[in-house]
């Protein structure tokens, strides 16, 4: 049998024959695992933190962020307090839908004007094809064609309602593919995909009286690197990691596709011709005023969202029923708070010492000692700033020394 063919607990016990080391595995969850993706052998965890007092539209929210970094939680709670002090974020999503392609080649006898006009009964046909998805208020909305040379682009919006989509749009692109292919002058069909360039595009503002942000000259210092973002690409690329902790975080934990953001995000900062940050930051009246927007391809169904108890959990945390608009109005908000943390650091006391601080938690872990030993490290770690694994160990020897000492 092919390896993809055998059973998670047979793959696993081929590489244990093979000399490979493999971390134990409850059965129960590893089968559970094989049903979400391919060669299945063991699991890879990550810690869900929440992000609290998060304030949308006059609306709180517990928000899961799940990641290994714990400098990202920190510095999103950071934010959305200083954020929930002046009112909360103000958002809104535009969810038209998601672009797919059918690219086409055609000979001279093609007729643009003909196949336009078959779109109107082409999209009822598809529609009709794909009820279930009309039923929840999705489905084909409209098509635009551009033709070069012997290439028809055909580029379709359809609305998935409130699943992210890609899947249901490769099928009702895949559908109308077939049936172009019939159309007089059309001789090839090259492709039809999705497309992952920006389309749901979510926004943020918030107004911050400058007291909440430690006065007038911290918060010009704020708007001074924000400019500096819109012109120098270390510093945009830099924010804008920043600013995709916070909204990788959230994307992890809620079941989307951080891929699918990812790459939409690479060609919104490069929209202008000049690749630059997400986020802008200025002094108005009184107020230190922060803009964010992103394309955000999410959904709150479909995937593997419903089968997976850990993401199923994290909606809970969000309060249950919540809509891929206010899904996306809450990522956009935690990634415009941790973008304020990450530049109120840089323009206090800088970014690493805080970072630094909470880095001791990874440091520890990896040490071979009790929970209240490595506590004791940390406190250590702190006190002395000194944040190496080297450092760790010789304080673990040392208080393991004195303590020995001590009973003597």
């Amino acid at each position: 049998m092919k390896f993809y063919e055998l059973a998670p607990e047979q793959r696993r016990a081929l590489l244990i024959s093979q000399g490979i080391e493999l971390n134990k595995i409850d059965d129960a969850v590893l089968r559970e695992l094989d049903q979400l993706s391919e060669n299945v052998v063991g699991e890879l965890r990550f810690p869900v933190g929440v992000v609290q007092n998060v304030l949308v539209n006059g609306k709180k929210y517990l928000v899961p962020l799940a990641t290994e970094e714990p400098s990202v939680v920190a510095a999103a709670n950071h934010g959305a307090g200083i954020f929930a002090k002046s009112g909360g974020v103000s958002a809104s999503s535009q969810r038209q839908g998601i672009y797919g392609q059918i690219i086409l080649q055609v000979d001279k006898s093609f007729a643009e004007a003909q196949l336009t006009a078959a779109f109107p009964a082409l999209i009822k046909q598809t529609n009709d094809e794909f009820a279930s998805l009309v039923k929840h208020g999705g489905g084909v909305k409209k098509i635009n064609l551009k033709q070069v040379n012997e290439l028809v682009y055909l580029k379709v919006l359809v609305d998935p309602a409130e699943a992210m989509g890609a899947n249901k749009v490769n099928s009702i692109l895949e559908f109308m593919a077939d049936k172009f292919i019939n159309f007089p002058g059309i001789t090839t069909k090259l492709f039809a995909i999705l497309s992952n360039y920006p389309s749901q595009i979510t926004t943020a503002e918030v107004k911050l009286a400058v007291a909440n942000v430690g006065g007038m000259a911290i918060a010009k210092r704020i708007a001074l690197l924000s400019e500096i973002g819109q012109t120098d690409p270390y510093r945009a690329v830099t924010n804008n990691k920043g600013i995709m902790n916070g909204v990788d975080g959230v994307l992890m934990a809620t079941g989307n596709d951080t891929r699918a953001v990812e790459a939409a995000c690479g060609v919104w900062a490069n929209q202008s011709g000049q690749y630059s940050s997400f986020s802008k930051w200025s002094v108005k009246n009184e107020q230190l005023i922060g803009q964010l927007t992103l394309p955000l391809a999410i959904g709150t169904v479909g995937g593997s969202i419903n089968s997976r108890p850990d993401v199923q959990e994290s909606y809970r945390l969000l309060g249950g029923q919540i809509t891929s608009q206010e899904l996306a109005n809450v990522i956009i908000a935690i990634g415009l708070a941790n973008n304020l943390a990450a530049l109120l650091a840089i323009a206090t006391t800088g970014i690493q010492k805080g970072h630094m601080k909470l880095q001791a938690k990874n440091i520890v872990a990896a040490l071979d000692a009790t929970a209240a030993e490595k506590e004791q490290v940390r406190q250590k770690m702190i006190a002395e700033e000194t944040y190496t694994q080297e450092s760790a160990e010789i304080y673990l020897k040392e208080m393991r020394e004195n303590n020995h000492a001590s009973r003597n």
